[in-house]
């Protein structure tokens, strides 16, 4: 078996996989990022399908926040284009919310009540500012202390499947409250080459501080002795490779990790954690080609539908995503239940007929190119916000990153990147580039 020597090996070349890359290497440690598919990205990724620029998982792209700031620091091209301030359609009218108060200004909508929407919008406020609601009830039934409104209900509901991918009745309400509380990112956007594009700068930037990113490269096993991780044995082609490094961090979700480093080698408290605690956070997609926009902004939030709760029309803001003369369409929507058993049908009935019920003409003017169900080894979220295990593994110098170790409060894309940097914070606290 071939050897080879690293600082650092990356399994996995998801959002968070990569940031930590290209962060370690510009500072200097030997870096390398091993992916089983042909293409880096995992669920931030491209495909081309007749003609159009796919997504494999996530819609939008943080501006003016953490993940751009991270590849200015490496040096790597973010190329996005933004939008304008999302819409919220609510009884068939749409709103643009302000972006401060825009909670506020949306219960009170809803409600029709302002003594009730105050009462609501007074429990918040308290949860922020004295004393943060408790997590073992859910969101859902810490609302219903306050309000009946099924209206008000709905739109909390939709608010927290678009961006928790969860249901409000399994959202802990202290992560609400933690997650009412991280900054938000000063705007949204599309990047006009797809999702891809943007991996492949930041694998540039790592190439270009002497890291290495293989794909088609699969991780067979984490090497572990006496309670501290030693490597990794990966396969490309049919041949494997030991790869002797100090830190290993894993972009795979921690059941995989704990999968390949071996059951033996964690503490039974870690084991049960992650048995009763990791649930993947499923969601249904649908993107589909439009012969004219079936929609007037590029982001629009649904407030009472069946599932779908997010729509988005990149191709407003990126026509280069689609050929010529098209457009492109994204939708969203979260089950009813997001445990197993999943009912791809089900939900794909009830999420086309909502896009039905919202834009008329969709039949005639829609062609559905692929309908996707994000769950289980391929979720939204590998846990559930508020079920997240920490980066840190019981063995030594073995990381989790991405989204099943979710820093509390953070969500999305910008999740994956924050757990990404709290990684290499640890990882340069403890050695420097080259020590073995």
């Amino acid at each position: 078996m071939k050897r080879e020597n690293y600082d650092v090996v990356v399994i996995g070349s998801g959002i968070g996989g990569m940031c930590a890359a290209a962060l370690l290497t510009q500072e200097g440690y030997k870096t390398l990022v091993v992916e089983r598919l042909p293409r880096i990205g995992g669920r931030f990724s491209t495909i081309k399908y007749k003609g159009f620029k796919l997504t494999t998982g996530a819609m939008v792209v943080e501006i003016g926040g953490f993940i751009e700031q991270i590849f200015g620091r490496v040096g790597a091209k973010f190329e996005v284009h933004p939008v304008a301030s999302p819409r919220y359609r609510i009884e068939g009218k749409e709103y643009e919310l302000p972006r401060k108060g825009g909670l506020r200004t949306i219960v009170s909508l809803v409600s029709g009540n302002e003594r009730e929407s105050e009462g609501v919008m007074s429990a918040i406020k308290r949860g922020l500012s004295w004393q943060k609601p408790s997590d073992s009830i859910s969101f859902r039934e810490w609302l219903l202390q306050y309000t009946q409104n099924e209206r008000i209900l709905k739109t909390f509901w939709a608010l927290i499947t678009a961006v928790q991918a969860v249901n409000d009745h399994e959202l802990p309400t202290g992560e609400f409250f933690r997650y009412l509380q991280v900054p938000r990112p000063p705007n949204y956007g599309f990047a006009p080459r797809g999702n891809l594009a943007l991996m492949e700068s930041l694998a540039e930037a790592i190439q270009a501080n002497h890291g290495e990113v293989r794909t088609r490269c699969l991780a067979k096993q984490i090497i572990v002795t006496d309670g501290m991780v030693r490597g990794v044995i990966i396969q490309k082609d049919k041949d494997e490779t030991q790869i002797a490094a100090k830190v290993v961090i894993s972009n795979a979700g921690p059941r995989k990790t704990v999968e390949l480093a071996g059951r033996e080698n964690f503490d039974k408290g870690y084991l049960k954690q992650l048995n009763e605690t990791i649930r993947p956070a499923p969601i249904f997609w649908i993107q589909a080609a439009t012969d004219r926009p079936l929609v007037e902004c590029p982001m629009l939030y649904l407030t009472g539908a069946r599932r779908v709760n997010l729509v988005v029309c990149p191709t407003l803001v990126c026509p280069e995503l689609a050929p010529h003369g098209k457009h492109l369409l994204m939708s969203g929507g979260a089950p009813d239940s997001s445990l197993p058993p999943y009912d791809f049908e089900k939900e794909k009935k009830l999420n086309i007929q909502d896009l039905r019920d919202n834009f008329p003409g969709f039949d005639e003017h829609t062609e559905i190119l692929v309908a996707s169900y994000f769950r289980e080894d391929w979720p939204t979220y590998h846990s559930w916000p508020g079920y997240d295990l920490s980066q840190k593994t019981p063995i030594e110098n073995l990381y989790n990153v991405g989204d099943g170790v979710k820093p509390p409060g953070w969500s999305g894309l910008r999740a994956c990147a924050q757990s990404a940097r709290l990684v290499v914070e640890d990882i340069r606290g403890r050695f420097k580039p080259g020590e073995a």
